[in-house]
């Protein structure tokens, strides 16, 4: 389960009255200008107060972890005194959460968020570097472990603006682990930074280079140098191997990993990556190309999903017309769906039409893990037909299928506006987790 930690930053009275806690439960807040703290497993009355002492404290994970971070915090910016200083730390819970239910939680992912606003252009990149430092020393493990229960510190979000109310906001992402070495040494939040610049400013030739590495790494010939090209929609991989026939297909797997391992060493990789692979077979046909999007390589990489599991749904052909190979069963060759004026398909517009309708996945699979502690994820799969519609929906998960969850699934999928193509029915697995 996550939390998300904001910290809101103000210099002027009032400028965080906008903040919106109404979907959201406050774990802890601490008032800084009223010096007042409200958490929602506040013993009750002074029995129950009593009873927790006896106890030898609150039973199962409770918000004394938050206040001791959120203290040291509050130290850390009386020591420092940036020229930004917070009026409201909140610790949130992104949903309706009962005191109840946080007792229950054996794993808590904590997320913090720094709002500064305003910070002047001219003191901004040090007073986001001192921030990314104090926060470090703050939490200074990013694992905190009791009886039953452990908080895992994640990733640290600063949003700053020049002016007060400016709408153009600059957005920082930090994992803790990095806040916590860059606290370790002089300057480590000034090199954190600049090397982020650095990452953002020659983008292409660094995630080229990680992906020649990587692709070292997984043995894996290269013909020619990849080719990467980021834009304002996504990053374009190319990369071209020597391969053999009979190997064709792990050659091109192994590709398609080192090209998301490479993008993924840059954190300025934007979310929508399109691979392709072009394997040198040897043969008389010269070579195949094979695409695929970076997301479902992503989980082959982390071994999430098997190769097999990517080569089925995900990777798909480019043959010399255009057209692309389609794996379809007697009753998809009959062509029912194919529509001759619609474009081909294409997987990752049906992956970038669920993940941007996401809340109601999200919603589904929420219900479920609050049924089932030891519920971890679950793998959509249905039929994409050319007509644009979505059948034979169901989970992959034998245990779950026809089950409520994958019934709340299935009706998110049908209110999705799925796009037509001219080819027979495409078999879509979208693989949803929970942390």
């Amino acid at each position: 389960m996550r939390l998300v930690a904001a910290i809101f930053f103000a210099s002027a009275i009032g400028s965080v009255a906008g903040a919106d806690t109404s979907r959201e439960t406050p774990l802890l807040e601490d008032d800084l200008t009223k010096n007042k703290r409200t958490r929602i497993d506040a013993p009750k009355d002074a029995f129950d107060a009593d009873l927790d002492a006896a106890l030898g404290g609150p039973q199962g994970f409770s918000t004394k972890e938050l206040e001791k971070m959120g203290d040291r915090i509050k130290a850390e910016l009386r020591r420092d005194r940036p020229r930004a200083s917070p009026r409201i730390i909140l610790f949130l819970y992104p949903g309706r959460i009962s005191a109840e239910k946080l007792k229950s939680l054996s794993e808590v992912n904590v997320d913090i968020e720094l709002i500064m606003d305003p910070c002047e252009r001219s003191v901004c990149k040090e007073a986001v570097a001192k921030h990314i430092e104090l926060v470090g020393r703050a939490v200074g493990t990013p694992v905190v472990a009791g009886a039953g229960w452990k908080m895992i510190f994640q990733t640290l979000t600063l949003k700053t603006s020049s002016t007060l109310h400016d709408q153009e906001v600059s957005v920082y992402q930090v994992p803790i682990k990095e806040c916590i070495a860059a606290a370790q040494k002089p300057g480590g939040g000034l090199a954190w930074l600049d090397s982020q610049q650095h990452a953002e400013d020659d983008y292409e030739p660094i995630v080229t280079k990680a992906i020649a590495r990587h692709a070292a790494e997984r043995r894996v010939s290269l013909a020619a140098p990849p080719s990467v090209k980021r834009g304002p929609a996504g990053v374009d991989v190319r990369i071209k191997v020597r391969g053999d026939r009979a190997r064709t297909q792990q050659q091109a797997i192994d590709a398609l990993g080192a090209c998301a391992s490479g993008l993924r060493d840059n954190p300025k990789s934007p979310a929508q990556q399109a691979l392709e692979v072009e394997v040198e077979t040897g043969t008389r046909d010269g070579a195949r190309r094979f695409r695929a999007p970076g997301n479902p390589v992503g989980l082959y990489v982390d071994g999430r999903m098997s190769g097999g599991d990517l080569w089925a749904s995900y990777v798909a052909e480019i043959k010399k017309d255009g057209a692309q190979r389609l794996s379809f069963d007697d009753a998809d060759a009959s062509g029912r769906g194919v529509r001759s004026d619609a474009p081909d398909p294409d997987d990752n517009e049906v992956i970038a039409l669920l993940s941007s309708s996401f809340q109601p996945f999200a919603a589904c699979a929420r219900a479920e893990a609050q049924k089932q502690k030891q519920f971890r994820g679950v793998v959509l799969t249905f039929k994409w037909t050319g007509a644009g519609k979505a059948e034979e929906i169901d989970v992959k998960e034998a245990a779950l299928r026809g089950s409520p969850l994958a019934r709340c699934l299935a009706a998110a999928v049908n209110a999705v506006r799925l796009p037509r193509h001219n080819a027979a029915p495409r078999t879509i697995e979208y693989p949803i987790r929970v942390q």
